[in-house]
């Protein structure tokens, strides 16, 4: 049965190759349009648009723990591979709809303060069409 009401945040991950991002605090998909330029001397003196490129990317954030069963090591392992992977942005429940793409990993962070939980950010740029779906 699918989640109904309003979605806690803590049910949503990000997965690559399916696996897991494992002690994510955040995660984000965002799709984008850019329109391209249709404007002429017939106007009126109006910019006008047209459609353009889409495209999409994911992030998450998390906390940096070198032995978590998928963290910054793995990920560290898919910037430097520099190879597509499949992500998905899922609460991997059985009928609930999810975000699922083909992307590069463009940007892996970390970050560290005084007595302070060490964190971590990786960001993944799409690469052609994000789907939306339900599992099956």
């Amino acid at each position: 049965m699918a989640t109904t009401g309003v979605v806690n945040g803590t049910s949503i991950g990000i997965y690559v190759g399916g696996t897991k991002i494992a002690k994510a605090t955040s995660g984000s998909v965002s799709v984008s349009h850019s329109p391209r330029d249709a404007t002429s001397k017939d106007s009126s003196a109006w910019s006008e648009s047209l459609e353009g490129l889409r495209e999409w990317s994911m992030d998450v954030e998390g906390l940096f723990a070198f032995d978590a069963a998928y963290g910054i090591v793995d990920l560290e392992g898919v910037l430097t591979a520099r190879t597509a992977v499949t992500v998905r942005f899922s609460t991997e429940s059985s009928s609930d709809e999810y975000f699922e793409g083909t992307a590069i990993c463009t940007e892996l962070s970390a970050d560290s303060g005084v007595e302070e939980s060490a964190t971590f950010s990786a960001s993944f740029q799409g690469t052609g069409a994000l789907n939306f779906k339900a599992l099956t």
